[in-house]
């Protein structure tokens, strides 16, 4: 598999000029909901999909209580969780205080596995295609048809 990219114009409007530039933007090709992941991961395991939602969901509830107390979550080779906050600066240690937090979230460090993945995969350009199917060829009825039939399955 690869990763598919379109190419985009974008203003650029933290200077003056506000250049207008190409860039690649990717193209997300679909979304697997939670029930058909945990299909597969049943079949990979070799386990049914209920046991597999109720792991998960025992997973979700013991990184939340852990991120909840402050603690980083290490997922094996898929990486780590870590509760992170942003803050407003102040001039003085004293005008710090919980009000100049306003931004908690968290913060996920792929792992290993993750990273190898995405070093290896292959980046495709994608392109549209330019065929307009809603156009009708009206042949001549002489028998001499010159428009061929495109099978859309070859």
């Amino acid at each position: 598999m690869a990763l598919k990219y379109v190419v985009t114009k974008q203003v650029f409007g933290f200077d003056k000029s506000r250049a207008e530039k190409y860039v690649a933007r990717q193209v997300v090709s679909g979304q697997v909901n939670f029930s058909k992941l945990c299909t597969q991961v049943g079949q990979i395991c070799g386990a049914h999909r209920g046991t597999v939602q109720l792991v998960i969901a025992g997973l979700v509830d013991a990184l939340i209580n852990n991120l909840d107390d402050g603690k980083s979550v290490q997922l094996g080779e898929f990486g780590i969780f870590r509760p992170g906050i942003r803050a407003k600066a102040a001039s003085a240690e004293a005008d710090v205080s919980a009000e100049n937090i306003y931004r908690k979230r968290i913060i996920f460090t792929p792992g290993t596995a993750l990273k190898d993945v995405m070093n290896k995969v292959s980046v495709t350009h994608f392109t549209t295609p330019d065929t307009d199917y809603t156009k009708s060829n009206s042949s001549t009825g002489d028998g001499n048809e010159e428009d061929e039939y495109i099978d859309p399955s070859a």
